[in-house]
């Protein structure tokens, strides 16, 4: 074995130190990933593939990363804007939460006199939009106002668009440096992957990757989780080096990293759930020959039935887990705030006004959610 001062980095071939080795993710942070791997990029190379390739994997699988919550070792998923069918734009954060992406003004004349209403996300912004109105209008009283405010939660009346698109070789880039990634952890050489690195350094070399749905090549899949799954094999027998990545259980990719290997077998896998960071024991059967890998790269085994099938295989289950976490939320939430607040004290009996203020509470608290339940089941 090398040392790791001998080390080379695969993109531009310097050696790598302890100074300028990058602790490569191989599963990207930007998605979920924890695992790394020393000895694999140099710190400069793993930033322009960062800014490149990682970039636009995370661009293409935002969506899925808010909406299944990920959890990031290093930062979180950044928001995002949606639409609703009716054209409506929100914005999704990572817990879960919608914002109105700016606030909002509307100034309606009347006979009477001049009606404002604004929403604002928080109530600093709510200060400084009523300072910039009473500058107009001097009349109002500005901390009047404010102590009026109310903070109210509501729930969307129509379901948003989400939209999920992938691919494009920046991405594809980055799906085969992932599968380099976990090579380097092996005793094979990742030297000995030629189309792979080929295709790494060469704007030119054909793309060695293609989406694969013809069968689900994970074997004893986890029912409902959006796995992350990593797999490389080598067999000299067929010559092929294989590698297969699967994103949020949804995107999945085989490709060959070489078919001249003449070296031992070898076979590894990596395997998380993004939601909470947890490594998942898996295995996967990619037995396949270079001519059914070759027929993906021209998407001959992308079937838009079984894309479909494995998206429901997740979004469902993960919507049912959303909707009872909520639902616990607001029940927790509203029991606490109806009892603080109804005047009753802890370890004496509760009168029938304090019953009734409790009831009454309870119901102010909850009766938001309520409504959205009664309007999704329209």
């Amino acid at each position: 074995m090398s040392s790791d001062l001998e080390k080379q980095c695969l993109l531009c071939e310097r050696n790598i130190s302890s100074e300028t080795d990058s602790r490569e993710h191989i599963i990207p942070n930007s998605i979920g990933g924890r695992k790394k791997v020393s000895g694999f990029l140099c710190a400069d190379c793993n930033s322009k593939s960062g800014d490149n390739w990682e970039s636009e994997l995370a661009k293409q699988m935002n969506p899925l990363s808010l909406f299944f919550r990920i959890n990031r070792e290093r930062g979180n998923a950044p928001s995002q804007k949606f639409k609703t069918i009716s054209g409506e734009e929100w914005e999704l954060n990572v817990d879960g939460s919608m914002n109105l992406p700016k606030p909002i003004f509307k100034k309606q004349q009347s006979e009477t006199g001049t009606k404002i209403h604004i929403s604002a996300r928080d109530m600093p912004e709510a200060r400084k939009m009523l300072k910039n109105i009473s500058k107009k209008y001097p009349q109002l009283n500005k901390e009047e106002l404010l102590k009026n405010a109310k903070i109210q939660s509501t729930y969307l009346r129509e379901p948003i668009e989400f939209k999920l698109s992938f691919g494009g070789l920046d991405a594809g880039r980055s799906f085969v440096k992932t599968a380099l990634a976990l090579l380097s952890t092996t005793d094979a050489n990742v030297s000995d992957c030629d189309h792979a690195i080929d295709f790494l350094k060469k704007e030119a070399a054909e793309p060695c990757f293609g989406y694969y749905y013809e069968k689900d090549l994970v074997s004893v899949r986890p029912a409902g989780v959006p796995i992350h799954c990593i797999h490389v094999n080598g067999d000299p027998e067929s010559k092929l080096i294989r590698g297969y990545v699967e994103y949020f259980g949804v995107m999945r990719v085989v490709m060959c990293l070489s078919s001249s290997y003449s070296g031992n077998v070898f076979s590894t896998t990596y395997a998380i759930d993004p939601t909470t960071g947890e490594e998942l024991n898996l295995s996967v059967d990619l037995d396949l020959d270079l001519t059914d890998i070759r027929k993906a790269y021209s998407n001959e085994k992308l079937d838009e039935k079984v894309v479909q099938k494995a998206i429901d295989a997740v979004i469902g289950p993960t919507l049912k887990k959303q909707h009872e976490e909520e639902r616990d939320r607001v029940l927790n939430k509203a029991v606490q705030y109806a009892f603080s607040h109804c005047g009753a004290k802890e370890g004496e009996m509760i009168t029938e006004e304090q019953r009734n203020r409790l009831t009454g509470l309870l119901w102010e608290e909850l009766e938001p959610w309520v409504l959205s339940q009664i309007v999704s089941k329209r």
